[in-house]
């Protein structure tokens, strides 16, 4: 299938408001679906031993600002959009859990960015504009 008619169907498919689409032509297919709700930060940390693994979501945090600290990754491939206005998250800034603290742009639909629990950010590791990837540290926090 040519990248002309994949995009003329996506285009038709946000118009339209669907949920998801699927597409499926001789060895060719695809299948997208919209996040109905705001995507979820995925947070951890990881053990010793998964130090040398490919970044993951379970990555440990690899920025050495702060022991104990914990990582805001990328649940998805992106841009990074700041929030806008006053509420720029910053190093020194203080969060509830829930709180946003980023926007990835992802097929011109924004995916919000929460913060996992209440913590104080210790590390900015994503600037504005930034292509991230799934698994890459944005943010790192100290509870």
């Amino acid at each position: 299938m040519e990248l002309k008619s994949i995009l003329q169907l996506l285009k038709a498919a946000e118009e339209s408001g669907f949920d998801t689409i699927e597409i499926a032509e001789k060895e060719f297919s695809m299948k997208l679906s919209r996040a109905k709700e705001p995507v979820a930060a995925v947070v951890a940390q990881a053990a010793p031993e998964q130090a040398e693994a490919a970044p993951t979501p379970e990555a440990e945090n690899t920025s050495g600002k702060a022991p104990g600290s914990h990582d805001i990754v990328s649940p998805l491939v992106g841009i990074f959009h700041e929030l806008s206005g006053g509420k720029k998250v910053e190093i020194g800034s203080k969060l509830k859990k829930g709180e946003p603290v980023c926007a990835i742009e992802a097929m011109k639909l924004m995916n919000e960015i929460d913060m996992p629990e209440d913590g104080e950010i210790v590390w900015v590791a994503a600037e504005e504009g930034a292509t991230v990837e799934y698994g890459q540290i944005l943010f790192s926090y100290v509870k």
